[in-house]
């Protein structure tokens, strides 16, 4: 009897995926149900991350279907994007945990105790409540921490240049690569209706000089709602760009000129 020899590869919606024992350690657990996360469906985000490794670690984008004339690049490709793609796994798998989310609770306790001249810290604090109202452990821990940024500088309106910024260099690929992901714009628009009730509005600039800081007075209220037929769509939508904009983070060409 002739014995095959099957790929190491899963499949996952007609797509090549990396299995779940090649991942880094802290998705086997939350695939195995034993990290401390708050996801009510672990298994979509898995299935992400096995997709994800797999089309970094094996050159499988658009570059190199559409640029045959490319491939002989495809094994240097694989090779930086590969290990960029598991810090990237392994910062969002630590990233889901229960125990990195913001005590919105001790937030609001914190900010009320400063007094009246707190107010739109106040109001910052309650914009992060709400968007964990919204959306709660589907989103990463980072999602919310970059949201209550402005509370903790000088001022509200203080702008700060993440990349460049020393106070903010611990976290600047995590809540630069949460911002850029805004540019799925049905949950921008999710956001910025949350923000609008208390008076702001958000901004990021591309350049990686962040403007969230920046919170600008808001001209009116709107309304925004994300489609139930569509609201998982969105959401991973989301996490997928902020997984590949934190990937990408570190070969993003970047001057202090636009700051």
């Amino acid at each position: 009897m002739q014995l095959l020899e099957v790929p190491n590869i899963a499949v996952i919606a007609g797509e090549n995926a990396l299995p779940i024992s090649q991942l880094p350690p802290v998705w086997q657990d939350i695939a195995q149900g034993t990290a401390n996360v708050g996801l009510c469906n672990p298994q979509i985000y898995v299935e992400m991350a096995q997709l994800f490794q797999y089309k970094l670690e094996q050159g499988d984008v658009d570059l190199f279907s559409d640029h045959p004339a490319l491939a002989h690049l495809k094994p240097s490709f694989s090779q930086l994007f590969g290990y960029l793609g598991r810090e990237t796994l392994e910062f969002y798998g630590h990233d889901l945990m229960t125990h990195n989310y913001p005590n919105f609770a001790k937030v609001l306790r914190d900010v009320e105790s400063k007094g009246v001249n707190y107010a739109d810290e106040m109001k910052v604090a309650q914009i992060g409540m709400e968007l964990f109202q919204e959306f709660g452990y589907e989103l990463p821990a980072s999602f919310y921490h970059v949201h209550l940024a402005p509370i903790y500088r000088d001022h509200v309106f203080e702008e700060r240049a993440l990349r460049f910024d020393k106070r903010d260099i611990e976290h600047k690929r995590s809540w630069d690569a949460m911002l850029h992901a805004g540019k799925v714009f049905a949950m921008q628009m999710k956001i910025q209706s949350i923000a609008s009730k208390y008076g702001f509005t958000y901004q990021h600039g591309c350049g990686c000089n962040s403007h969230l800081s920046a919170i600008d007075a808001s001209q009116g209220v709107f309304e925004y709602e994300l489609s139930p037929q569509k609201r998982e769509r969105w959401i991973r939508s989301f996490i997928w760009t902020a997984w590949y904009e934190y990937a990408f983070f570190p070969i993003v060409p970047n001057t202090s000129y636009l700051v």
